[in-house]
């Protein structure tokens, strides 16, 4: 052992038979505070001596390792300084004004900071000198004022005047603004209500669980602890949380740990105290504070299940330094509980297919007659994450066609850009079939944020056209069951959403019904009755100048029963009549001339005269001709198919006779 060592141990020696001799001197003075003696510091020990020597001379500080000292600024809470520490070590050379047992603010682990703890031993202090601080008063102020500082400055006497310490301000004060309370708080309300989602995910950091409403009346208030309790009756609550925080307009205020048993205060009710809080109450104001938890991650599936969270007391000081412990009012004097759900990690998580505003409408695209078409967008949707709690990985996504041919004979290629990111590589359920599935391949390539919604984009190149197979049609759709992801689990789609049907045409017209009347029934006589029907075509030319020839020929139509079965006409039973919008044109004016991307209106009238009582019957268009030249031979003709027909049909009418 060094020389210095052996000095120490010495002096160690020495202060602890000092004090055990001034313990048993005092024993009943120090009894009550459960001294360990032989773990004290040298320091401790002198402090403590020191302490009891002051009790034995009626309270005398004069001995202490504080004085002298001359306090020059009054103190109050939020106060930081030189000042502060000396005050504390003042205030603790007297059992009956100490300012706390242990911990900080005890003997010997003073500290520069004028706290709860210190308020509340300047009221003992002016309780006890009460004759002299007090004057006027009936309740102690925790305030070290100038009544107050005279009587400390009185006991601790024979010191020089210390410089004056400058005021400071406390975090988020304006310069030279101070924060006082004011008036004297009583807690009036105390509201526990859960939080918006009572839902949480295993692993969760600060989520809300309850939402805690206070207000203070005839004053403002300073909160310094809360208790509250978060309790299960069939898992002990370190089995599944982590920590438990207090917040305050978004800011974290406080936290404990909450993931071991010896971190509750009363390990059967799951109870946790909050100290050392600085909660500052405006008269009259409710101030909401929200309890949040953070679970632990990989929760048994047996402990996923409902818990109970209240609110067991509070405690506050007011404008004087009173301090007051409530367990009564409001929600505590129950106490009141509200409920939250541990939940397995992704139980949230989906993936949504919905519709998107952009989707193209049906159109007429150009494709090629001997070579592979450009790539166009078919359709658009959406995939939304909506109230999932994790980032959902896509994997699979599945789109379906419906198509009037064959995959392999109309289809060269297909993309699917997701979220700016495109995915070619994909599989065919059926190359021949006219209704087959596509499936990308995404394979963890695109990640949506939880809860937002990002833009899927079909594109498919087309094959060359033969002339038999102009007008051949393609819509595409999805269902949100072949949408295959995961968040913090697995994650199967829903929903759906379908896009618009697009005609494939290398020249030629585009078609849209404008209207299809009912008929107009005539009584000319018995058996004369007949029935006038109307089709009105909007027809556009595509890509080229196109010709309708004016005479019968340039349609097809039948007239079908109410049940849809094909009617016999007989000949000279029926009369055509075919007008239009378009300018007679072509060799012997005998067409209708649309120019190229100009649209014109094409109506078809047909009169039937049965020759039959009550003969039911309505219109239906199946195709239109036309013309590339607008030659009387018709060489050039092409037809126009209405796919499907069922569209292009009058109502039903009954022709009577």
């Amino acid at each position: 052992m060094t020389i210095i060592a052996k000095n120490l141990a010495g002096k160690a020696a020495v202060a602890f038979v000092a004090a055990a001799m001034v313990f048993t001197l005092f024993a009943p003075a120090v009894r009550a505070q459960s001294m360990d003696l032989q773990n004290m510091s040298v320091d401790q020990l002198r402090d403590l001596i020191a302490q009891l020597l002051g009790g034995q001379t009626g309270g005398s500080y004069g001995v202490t390792g504080a004085c002298p000292y001359t306090w020059t600024r009054d103190l109050s809470q939020g106060s930081t300084g030189a000042d502060v520490m000396a005050l504390q070590k003042f205030l603790n050379a007297d059992a009956e004004t100490r300012v706390a047992v242990s911990g900080a603010g005890s003997v010997g682990m003073e500290t520069q900071y004028f706290g709860p703890a210190t308020a509340a031993a300047v009221s003992k202090f002016q309780v006890k000198y009460r004759s002299e601080v007090l004057v006027g008063l009936v309740n102690p102020t925790g305030y070290f004022g100038p009544a107050s500082r005279a009587k400390a400055n009185a006991l601790c006497v024979g010191a020089p005047t210390t410089p004056t310490t400058p005021d400071v301000d406390e975090p988020g004060e304006e310069p030279g603004e101070d924060t006082d309370l004011q008036g004297e708080a009583d807690l009036t309300k105390v509201e526990i209500s859960s939080a918006d989602d009572d839902q949480i995910e295993e692993g969760a950091e600060g989520a809300p669980v309850a939402e805690l409403t206070v207000e203070f009346e005839d004053g403002d208030a300073e909160i310094s602890r809360i208790d509250v309790s978060i309790s299960s009756t069939s898992v002990d609550s370190w089995d599944v949380l982590e920590t438990v925080s207090l917040w305050v307009d978004g800011e974290m205020v406080a936290e404990q740990d909450a993931g071991d048993k010896d971190d509750y205060l009363d390990e059967d009710d799951g109870s946790i105290r909050f100290s050392g809080l600085d909660i500052v109450a405006m008269e009259d104001e409710e101030l909401d504070i929200v309890i949040g938890v953070t679970l632990q991650g990989a929760i048994d599936s047996e402990d996923l299940t409902t818990f109970e969270v209240s609110v067991n007391s509070i405690r506050f000081f007011d404008a004087d330094g009173v301090a007051t412990t409530d367990d009564e009012t409001g929600d505590m004097d129950t106490p009141e509980t509200v409920n939250f759900t541990i939940e397995e990690a992704g139980y949230e998580d989906e993936v949504i297919a919905r519709s998107n505003s952009t989707d193209p409408d049906s159109a007429t695209l150009k494709v090629e007659d001997d070579a592979k078409s450009d790539w166009y967008t078919v359709f658009v949707f959406d995939l939304d994450t909506d109230d999932s709690m994790n980032d959902i990985e896509i994997n699979e996504v599945g789109v379906a066609l419906t198509l009037s041919l064959g995959y392999n004979v109309l289809v060269d290629d297909a993309e699917l850009v997701i979220d700016g990111t495109t995915i070619d590589d994909f599989t065919v359920s059926s190359t021949t079939g006219t209704n087959p599935t596509l499936t990308f391949d995404v394979d963890g390539d695109v990640t949506i944020d939880a809860g937002d919604r990002v833009e899927a984009e079909l594109k498919l190149r087309f094959k060359s056209l033969s002339s038999g197979n102009e007008g051949a049609t393609v819509q595409a759709s999805i269902d949100g069951t072949t949408v295959d992801a995961e968040g913090a689990d697995d994650v199967t789609g829903e929903g759906a959403a379908t896009g618009e049907q697009h005609t494939l045409r290398t020249t030629g017209i585009d078609v849209e019904l404008d209207s299809a009347d009912s008929a107009v029934t005539t009584s000319d006589g018995a058996l004369n009755d007949y029935a006038t029907y109307t089709i009105v075509l909007d027809v556009t030319a595509f890509d080229q100048e196109v010709f309708i020839p004016i005479s019968s020929a340039s349609t097809s139509w039948s007239l079908v029963d109410g049940s849809g079965n094909t009617l016999t006409v007989p000949t000279g039973s029926t009369t055509v009549v075919i007008s239009s919008t378009a300018d007679e044109g072509g060799a012997g004016d005998a067409f209708y001339e649309i120019n190229e991307g100009q649209t014109e209106t094409v109506t078809i009238k047909v009169t039937y005269t049965p020759s039959i009582a009550n003969r039911t019957a309505r219109l239906v268009l199946n195709s239109l001709r036309f013309d590339e030249t607008g030659t009387v031979t018709g060489t050039d003709d092409k037809t126009w198919n209405a796919l499907p027909a069922s569209t292009y049909r009058t109502d039903v009418e009954t022709i009577v006779n």
